[in-house]
């Protein structure tokens, strides 16, 4: 999959599947799942040092910490807000007594390498220790629920994380010793392939316990990020409800609010944003003007390795199925109209029901249909109404074969 190149970094995407990954030769690594709420990376360093807060303390002991400043910040969606500063004693031990004025996330770091993320409320007492160098891998907390459940959360991915990533390095490893052996390779990626889902579906299943028996911590949004919404929509939608009604005035609060009442809009059974851009000769065409088939969606761009690679499984459907009512709408994310119009014709996509307004990434559509990356289709009933999203190879055709049967 491509995706949009964003100035925010989001939590690991454990949401691959092994298939995806053996069939890209993909390689999960610790750096793309770590646990870290989306921030823009912006370096905040602050000069203040508040002499008394409102009754919050922040305190610990940090080896290899002598002499070094440490900060606290708060985590906003536009940046980091500096909120406290100190150095650490020839003990190691340090003491903050922040002004907390809304409860939310913080990171207490060293550097933007070394720094740990904490959920602090009002006057709580906080204790932090851990190594000055490696905050992230090292740091505990205490003191504070949402902060320690947060630390939890982390734990438990990281863990499962190095668990998936170990798998992947074994296939990696056997690929390498039997490249003149498919059978094997694919015996070998259906043994693990077994072992991989287990491990995401346990992963899945605790985050989602998680939230459930903790409805109204913040440190719930540490997890939800990791189900993927389309399978765990209800547990979006109860945490959402839960943490609106306690903190409508908290930044990442209001950003999943948002991001929740845009999935109801996309939620199976809704019917599908109007979609209009024009043809390859420049005339409109609605995507409402498909109502009476079965319509896949399909977005993607000349540009895009993984969608190009993707097109003849469309296009297998499409010939299979067209005649039975199914029919396919296709967006482009293209900005050239040449290139454009010449991958249509190089992947025989026959349909007419091509679109495109040019403005790449920057196109409504993104927003509207709420992707991060294509290629990415979402299929509609006869009504408009969406039945599925992101269907690819073999689940495409096996779920037309369910409608069409």
């Amino acid at each position: 999959m491509i995706k949009k190149e964003m100035s925010i970094i989001s939590p690991a995407s454990a949401r691959l599947s092994w298939r995806t990954l053996t069939t890209l030769s993909m390689k999960l690594t610790l750096k793309q799942i770590s646990i870290a709420l989306p921030i823009v990376m912006l370096a905040a360093c602050s000069n203040t040092n508040p002499k008394s807060g409102n009754g919050t303390e922040v305190k610990g002991k940090f080896n290899n910490g002598n002499g070094k400043t440490i900060y606290l910040e708060q985590m906003l969606s536009t940046g980091f807000k500096p909120v406290d500063t100190t150095e650490v004693d020839e003990k190691g031990e340090f003491i903050m007594t922040p002004e907390i004025k809304e409860p939310g996330f913080y990171r207490l770091k060293v550097s933007d390498r070394s720094f740990a993320t904490l959920i602090l409320n009002e006057k709580e007492k906080v204790t932090v220790n851990g190594d000055a160098n490696d905050l992230g891998n090292s740091y505990t907390v205490e003191g504070s629920a949402d902060s320690k459940l947060f630390w939890d959360i982390s734990q438990a991915s990281m863990k499962n994380y190095r668990k998936r990533d170990s798998l992947q390095n074994v296939f990696q490893q056997f690929v390498s010793t039997h490249q003149n052996d498919p059978s094997g390779t694919e015996a070998m990626s259906q043994t693990l392939e077994v072992q991989y889902t287990m491990l995401v579906d346990q992963h899945n299943n605790f985050l989602k316990d998680l939230i459930e028996k903790n409805p109204s911590s913040l440190a719930g949004l540490g997890a939800i990020q990791q189900l993927p919404a389309e399978q765990f929509l209800p547990v979006y939608f109860k945490l959402d409800e839960t943490l609106f009604s306690k903190y409508p005035n908290v930044d990442y609060v209001q950003r999943f609010h948002e991001d929740v009442e845009n999935k109801k809009k996309l939620a199976t059974g809704a019917v599908a944003p109007e979609i209009t851009m024009n043809t390859p000769d420049g005339k409109p065409l609605s995507l409402s003007s498909l109502k009476g088939k079965v319509v896949l969606v399909d977005f993607w761009a000349s540009w895009c390795g993984p969608c190009r690679k993707e097109n003849p499984n469309v296009v297998k459907a499409y010939n299979k199925y067209n005649s039975k009512g199914f029919d396919i709408f296709s967006v482009s994310l293209d900005q050239d109209a040449d290139k454009w119009k010449l991958a249509i014709q190089k992947d025989n996509l026959t349909w007419k029901n091509q679109v495109c307004d040019f403005k790449g990434w920057q196109t409504p559509v993104v927003q509207l249909y709420d992707f991060k990356g294509i290629p990415y289709n979402v299929l509609l009933d006869k009504e408009g109404k969406i039945i599925a999203k992101n269907l690819r190879g073999e689940e495409l055709e096996k779920k037309l074969g369910e409608i069409f049967k």
